[in-house]
């Protein structure tokens, strides 16, 4: 049998492993990137991606834009028929994850001391005296190899394989929500400015997320009774709901579907022990939530960095289990905030009465009285969301940052 060794092992190689083995080449260590997937190739993931920072910090920032992406620098938040809209502080971008993840390996595999293995499989994690020391994979050409290294890396997703064969503890779970379907459209009537759009409508959560000019994805985040009916024909189901979002059967006039819309019952929500003897977790099959708050490639992002920051500091003489102790408690205390209100948001999501509509409708409608308004608005969101202080917390922080653009 083949045997190798390496620094790191990383299993799993879309934007939490690649995105890892990018800062771990820059480290010069010796790193083993391995995926079941073929690059490019697309997940079921969708895509909205609002700290472009992390892209800028990874070297791809200019790659990922380079095919057209449209710059989002405003939001809008539909209420029934209607709608409030804004400036955003940091504009964003919606790659399809072919080609972000793409990107991603092609920039980790520049280092010389990152190798990627494609098409390759974990069978099992090498364990001596309580301690991972590599990983069994099976290659592409049907040959086991045993690979050893100081560190083996779970990146492999929500149901990670790493994690299952480490017995990672999961803590603050939560079954799965809502379904989630998506898919990708050609020649929906876009707005004026390039603008993400989410709808709140009928107790689901739509969005739209502008990608190159001319493609959208567009999502739906239904009722749970209401994944089988839309499993039967997926296509049908999602555009009949889609189009009672204000304004978008006539948007979607010449609209065509590109592929399929896909979907699933919903995603677990968990964080689990991100470390032990010889190995760490990252991205989803560390920390795992609903994707209605699109946060889940910047988490994987900020995860990888987390983690690469711990790993140098080791190399700088710290210790091992003070720096991951470190790594553990500043994964979650980034990470918590967002859990807490995602899933705050989507547990509290109902339909709205026709009497709230209609007030909503007619506050929008008045001027007047959204100039009396206004200037409370800060003190009502800490008065409603005295349970979940994160909530106005992140508003003022965006607010403060667009007082400073």
């Amino acid at each position: 049998m083949v045997q190798h060794k390496y620094d790191v092992v990383i299993v799993g190689a879309r934007a939490a492993g690649a995105s890892l083995a990018i800062l771990l080449g820059g480290q010069d260590k010796n790193v083993l990137l391995i995926d079941k997937a073929t690059f490019p190739s697309d997940t079921l993931s969708t895509h909205h991606l609002s700290h472009t920072q992390y892209l800028k910090a990874l070297g791809v920032l200019e790659r990922v834009e380079g095919n057209g992406l449209r710059r989002l620098e405003r939001m809008r938040t539909y209420i029934g028929d209607s709608f409030i809209e804004g400036p955003k502080s940091e504009y964003s971008l919606a790659p399809r994850r072919n080609h972000l993840d793409s990107i991603l390996v092609e920039k980790a595999c520049e280092y010389t001391n990152v190798t990627l293995n494609e098409n390759t499989k974990l069978k099992s994690v090498i364990v001596e005296k309580g301690k991972v020391k590599g990983v069994q994979i099976q290659t592409e050409q049907d040959d086991s190899q045993n690979v050893l290294a100081d560190l083996v890396i779970g990146a492999d997703g929500v149901h990670s394989k790493v994690a299952k064969l480490v017995e990672a503890e999961s803590y603050k779970e939560q079954d799965p929500i809502r379904p989630v379907f998506y898919g990708y459209y050609e020649g929906i009537e876009p707005l004026p400015e390039p603008t993400t759009e989410i709808f709140l409508n009928e107790g689901r959560i739509g969005f739209l997320f502008p990608m190159e000019p001319n493609m959208d994805c567009l999502g739906l985040e239904i009722h749970p009774e209401e994944f089988y009916e839309f499993s039967k024909n997926p296509k049908e189901a999602f555009e009949h709901v889609y189009q009672k979002h204000y304004g978008m059967k006539r948007r979607m006039q010449n609209a065509k579907l590109i592929g399929k819309v896909v979907g699933t019952p919903g995603v677990p929500n968990f964080l689990k022990q991100p470390y032990g003897n010889g190995w760490a977790l990252i991205g989803d099959a560390a920390y795992c939530k609903d994707p209605s708050t699109g946060l889940g490639v910047n988490d994987a992002f900020a995860q990888s960095f987390l983690l690469a920051e711990a790993l140098n500091n080791m190399d700088k003489g710290e210790d091992w289990k003070q720096e991951m102790e470190a790594f553990h408690t500043k994964r979650d205390e980034k990470m918590l905030p967002a859990y807490r209100l995602t899933l705050e948001y989507i547990r509290r999501l109902q339909p709205y009465s026709s009497e709230h509509l209609a007030l909503f409708n007619a506050l929008c409608a008045n001027p007047i009285a959204l100039s009396k308004l206004a200037p409370h608005l800060p003190n009502m969101l800490k008065e409603v969301s005295h349970n979940i202080p994160e909530l106005y917390g992140s508003i003022k922080v965006e607010a403060e940052a667009l007082g400073k653009t």
